[in-house]
């Protein structure tokens, strides 16, 4: 799902990356690139592996980490090109598989990108061994304590230290912070992918996101009507956005704030129910007008349009009036860039409106109720068929069933 990027660690990188470029495990890889080679990932394995052993952290050894970053179906990124990215920014050994495949018809290109926390010395540290000059005591989390509220006990002359060659640098923690995931999804999907990013987006999936439903759940009704709602509220939040020309998250901010909803956890569901209906009806209005709006300012350039490309002295005054009323705004004096500026924006108009029409479902409209535009093959002129579209809703969209479940699939697989 491009968009999306999320972190992972991994305990065995060589399995790890055997499996990311198995044909026969993966439905399409399309492309694999890593800035060093095999003996790397093995050597980098067995090292952290002992150094694990060594500090007693307990639970599996955390041998690399991993990015998982939703793709653009239409991007053409490389592997390389992902993985120069992210070695140029923080200077560490990667490798990057790009996947291609189909979920409930919808396409789902995404890269795995494997990366060590630690980077290879460019020469080796021998480490002494060491013993204890005296016995030391320790508490149950390690810390020296008296010997009476001792738990384990090191004495004197054994070793504390195995002697040993070290490869490699100790883990950067950064790449396990929260900090590091926010960065990696400005560099990747906002700078590099191009996508519509923002850490107010971001925020708003996160509270929006899918509650998982387990087995023989007694609250599992309920929890499936607040997904099914959140659901709504997402979808209609990130049309807004597009609506309203506002940067993501922006939509559902202020919904937040106009509203006064702390939360959208499932005992909030029904308070929440008629609030985002509420948003429902009120972007539908939103929607209308913006329709409007775009179709009267390509009639009114269409218009322009056609009398400047008119010929001869009768409409030289009117050329004049035109240039003269879009000179402040452009700065352009000549006729042939004006004409070639305006035509430009009434491609952008009807790019604008097409996606328009189609985001009517994000914000449901029945499709029975939903607008349409036409164009005069004579002239190029607009039209909206159904332009009173808003009989009464049978607010279909709060119910949880298969019509609509099979057509409401995430706002974030749509691309704008």
């Amino acid at each position: 799902m491009s968009g999306y990027l999320s972190s992972k660690k991994i305990t065995n990188v060589k399995g790890r990356m055997e499996y990311v470029i198995d044909k026969n495990r993966q439905e399409n890889i399309v492309d694999y690139y890593n800035t060093t080679n095999n003996e790397f990932w093995k050597l980098l394995a067995k090292e952290s592996r002992e150094r694990h052993k060594e500090v007693k952290a307990g639970g599996k050894c955390c041998e690399a980490r991993e990015l998982i970053i939703g793709i653009p179906e239409k991007s053409k990124i490389t592997a390389k090109e992902l993985c120069d990215i992210f070695k140029n920014k923080y200077n560490v050994e990667c490798a990057c598989a790009i996947h291609y495949n189909i979920k409930n018809k919808i396409p789902n290109k995404h890269c795995h990108l494997i990366f060590s926390e630690r980077k290879k010395l460019e020469i080796p540290e021998i480490v002494e061994e060491q013993r204890a000059v005296r016995n030391y005591y320790y508490d149950a989390k390690g810390k020296k304590v008296r010997k009476a509220d001792a738990v384990k006990v090191v004495k004197k002359g054994q070793i504390t230290q195995k002697g040993t060659t070290r490869y490699f640098s100790d883990k950067d923690e950064y790449f396990k912070s929260e900090k590091f995931v926010i960065d990696c999804k400005e560099l990747f999907l906002k700078d590099t992918l191009k996508i519509d990013w923002s850490l107010k987006a971001d925020k708003q999936n996160k509270e929006l996101s899918e509650q998982h439903i387990g087995k023989n759940n007694p609250k599992a009704e309920f929890i499936k009507n607040n997904n099914r709602l959140k659901q709504i509220a997402k979808n209609v939040c990130n049309a807004g956005d597009f609506i309203m020309n506002k940067e993501s998250g922006y939509t559902f901010k202020q919904f937040k704030e106009k509203y006064e909803i702390k939360s959208f956890k499932t005992p909030c569901f029904e308070e929440n129910k008629d609030k985002v209906c509420d948003l429902v009806e009120n972007m539908q209005l939103i929607y209308k007008d913006e329709v409007r709006k775009e179709v009267e300012e390509h009639n009114f350039i269409n218009d322009n349009v056609y009398f400047l490309e008119k010929t001869g002295p009768d409409y030289n005054n009117i050329q004049n009036r035109i240039i003269d009323e879009y000179e402040p705004k452009t700065h352009i004096k000549s006729k042939p860039k004006l004409l070639e500026y305006l035509k430009n924006k009434l491609f952008d108009i009807l790019e604008r409106l097409e996606k328009l029409i189609k985001i009517q479902k994000f914000i449901y409209i029945e499709p029975e109720n939903q607008i349409s535009i036409t164009q005069d093959s004579t002239d190029n002129t607009l039209f909206i068929k159904n332009d009173d579209y808003f009989k009464e809703q049978e607010q279909k969209y709060l119910e949880y069933n298969n019509d609509y479940e099979d057509e409401d699939e995430d706002y974030e697989d749509y691309e704008f």
